[in-house]
């Protein structure tokens, strides 16, 4: 069988990036301590990390002067390089073995105020709405991740434009999203085939919206087919809009046109639509 990982050192060393868990490990220390840096950690946070491979950011959170810090790893391979900070710093970090997505993250103890990470690529979407339903609530309302451009991107997206996505319009609704560096393939080994950005996630309403499931509901059918208008997409779901004329009207009062397409609609235009289908 073919191996496709490919291998990474460190002290005699050996492990193996793994492609099927979207292994790029961060390799300058640099970007770590400017993520920390950035981050603003204070005495009184509580710190979640997802995915620390082999423990360069986790080692520049640990400088930092935060309360405690939880780190969720699915590769147990990578023990030699997390377990010794482990030793280190009993009393302020636990590390849990397994994968982030069968995690309860509301069991976290003490409760988490931030989360910081290099998210791995495959799961990046998923894995922010857990932190969204799970911990946003709960108060860890600013979050610094590490992401591939293209879904930063899709998670700042102003209307009408191609990357507008449910997850992008869910956090204006909750806050906001902003870029605030990109970074270069040449700070990961294996070195990816894609610029990534840091993005700052800052959420200050609605904290419960993610968990709102007729608000899902509502962004995964408008943006089932994005080539498709907006009302032909809701007719697949929703009684009301399979009556052209009444769903024409509605648009109308919103002041949107007839074919206007899921990624065009403002924040507010999502706010009043969901409270509509909320009232029927």
């Amino acid at each position: 069988m073919k191996d496709n990982s490919q291998r990474v050192l460190k002290k005699g060393t050996k492990h193996y990036a793994k492609k099927s868990l979207g292994q790029n490990f961060l390799i300058d220390p640099n970007i770590a301590r400017w993520m920390v840096d950035f981050a603003e950690i204070g005495d009184s946070d509580v710190i979640l990390e997802v995915g620390p491979g082999k423990g360069m950011l986790t080692k520049e959170i640990l400088k930092s002067p935060c309360k405690y810090l939880h780190v969720i790893e699915i590769d147990k391979t990578l023990a030699p390089f997390l377990e010794p900070l482990i030793s280190e710093c009993k009393s302020r970090m636990a590390l849990i073995w397994g994968d982030v997505l069968a995690v309860n993250l509301k069991e976290l103890q003490p409760t988490p105020t931030k989360v910081l990470a290099n998210i791995p690529y495959n799961i990046t979407t998923p894995l922010i709405w857990q932190i969204f339903e799970g911990l946003v609530p709960l108060g860890a309302t600013q979050l610094l991740l590490m992401l591939q451009l293209d879904l930063a991107y899709r998670l700042c997206a102003k209307p009408r434009t191609k990357d507008r996505s449910p997850l992008g319009i869910t956090i204006e609704r909750m806050g906001q999203a902003q870029i605030v560096k990109k970074v270069p393939p040449q700070v990961f080994w294996p070195v990816p085939r894609v610029e990534s950005a840091i993005v700052q996630i800052t959420l200050d309403k609605n904290l419960k919206l993610a968990s709102d499931s007729s608000w899902r509901r509502l962004l995964r059918v408008a943006f089932a087919r994005r080539r498709r208008t907006l009302i032909n997409n809701l007719a697949c779901v929703y009684e009301f809009f399979k009556e052209k004329d009444q769903a024409l009207k509605l648009l109308e009062e919103m002041g949107l046109s007839p074919t206007v397409r899921a990624e065009e609609l403002e924040t507010d235009d999502w706010q009043r639509l969901y409270e509509y289908i909320s009232s029927l």
